[in-house]
């Protein structure tokens, strides 16, 4: 038989495979390399009768699974070569700094899977779980010039039998090449933690900040009536900017993925209608759809409400609105005092109605279709710092 057929037939022998008892499906291996894996109707990740055994490197496709499910049956690449990357000059002498630093205890807790803290409130448990944000300062790190800041790890999240199951996981290649070269420095983690009672359901957010909250309700009422505190930024974030830009209260920073402060946050919706990539849920997970730029509504001062009190200039952090001279005699109902009414500039408003809600005389309002759902005090504070 010629080489060439040889190597054809090895080529077609090799394959992919999911061991059923091992898969949590986590859906990872489905999203990243759809034409091998599927997910099954038993939940459960498959890979395909036929699929391509050279489309993807191996390696990467059977690392993608946190619980080594996926074989195959050829040989595996190797691992993500170090020397491939560039040796940053003078690394010594930043590593000398750090050789004998001790070792942050809730990082290597974070790395698996071990800072987390489960609160029984009225009508559900609340798990908070944080995920490691920086990369352990091992020689590599400074000899390769990698960040020190942990890149956002993959996650998954399920609750069956009783038990409550996240799985963590990373994805960087040159992150991962660091692993296991520090006996705290695992690539992956699954925590399994038991909760007692009945769970009808489950939400969860996973921020920008690595914080995964959790929540298990034990009450249908509280289920279907629940928010969060604030808008959430998910994993379609492309960091193009346009909500910090806009946000009305500072409350978006920039990283990876863009973070919103719940401590902040007024639940506008304000940067859900600029975002064009439909990356933003509102306070109860619902995606807030985006407006055309041309079609996003400003600001209307209804003059014949207006009284002139100036309160919509002052919380305006945009300086859209601006106070102007009213037409003598134009309103009988005013004072002879009143002569100014409020005036929006259509250019510098974005349409994030905090006019519209300190306004007490309903003179001025937003006419679009997301309101403020969960105010909270975040808004009261706000307008109190601004007045």
């Amino acid at each position: 038989m010629a080489d060439s057929t040889i190597q054809e037939t090895v080529a077609a022998a090799e394959s992919f495979a999911v061991d059923p008892e091992l898969c949590i499906a986590c859906d990872a291996c489905c999203q990243d390399f759809p034409e091998v894996f599927f997910m099954g109707d038993d939940q459960k990740a498959h890979a395909r009768d036929t699929h391509p055994s050279d489309l993807y490197n191996a390696r990467t496709v059977v690392e993608v699974c946190p619980t080594s499910a996926i074989s195959f049956s050829g040989e595996l690449p190797p691992a993500e070569d170090l020397a491939q990357l560039d040796e940053v000059d003078g690394w010594e002498l930043e590593w000398a700094k750090w050789r004998d630093v001790e070792e942050d205890l809730v990082e290597r807790d974070r790395r698996y899977g071990r800072d987390y803290a489960i609160e029984e409130r009225d009508g559900y448990v609340h798990v908070a779980f944080h995920f490691p944000t920086k990369v352990p300062a091992v020689r590599n790190r400074f000899r390769y010039g990698l960040a020190e800041q942990m890149p956002r790890y993959r996650s998954h999240v399920a609750f069956q039998e009783g038990e409550l199951l996240v799985a963590g996981w990373l994805t960087d290649p040159k992150i991962r090449s660091l692993c296991h070269t520090s006996k705290s420095f695992p690539a992956q983690f699954i925590t399994r933690l038991p909760i007692e009672g009945e769970i009808l359901g489950m939400s969860q957010r996973y921020d920008a900040h690595g914080l995964l909250e959790i929540v298990l309700f034990t009450d249908e009422e509280v289920m279907d009536t629940w928010q969060w505190r604030s808008h959430y930024i998910g994993d379609k974030c492309t960091a193009c900017s346009i909500c910090e830009r806009v946000c009305p209260t500072n409350a978006i920073t920039s990283g990876e993925i863009y973070y919103i402060d719940p401590d902040l946050c007024i639940n506008c919706s304000v940067c859900g209608v600029y975002c064009p990539f439909d990356a933003i849920d509102d306070s109860r997970d619902i995606t807030v759809q985006r407006i055309k730029a041309k079609k996003i509504p400003k600001a209307v001062v209804h003059d014949e409400l207006c009284t002139g009190c100036e309160f919509c200039v002052d919380i305006c952090p945009f300086d859209a609105i601006q106070m102007t001279p009213a037409i003598e005699g134009e309103f009988d109902y005013q004072l002879p005092q009143m002569q100014q009414i409020a005036e929006v500039l259509p250019k510098l408003c974005v349409s994030c109605k905090l006019c519209e809600q300190v306004c007490i005389k309903n003179a001025i309002e937003v006419p679009r279709q997301h309101q403020f759902e969960n105010i909270g005090m975040s808004f009261m504070n706000y307008v109190t710092d601004n007045h």
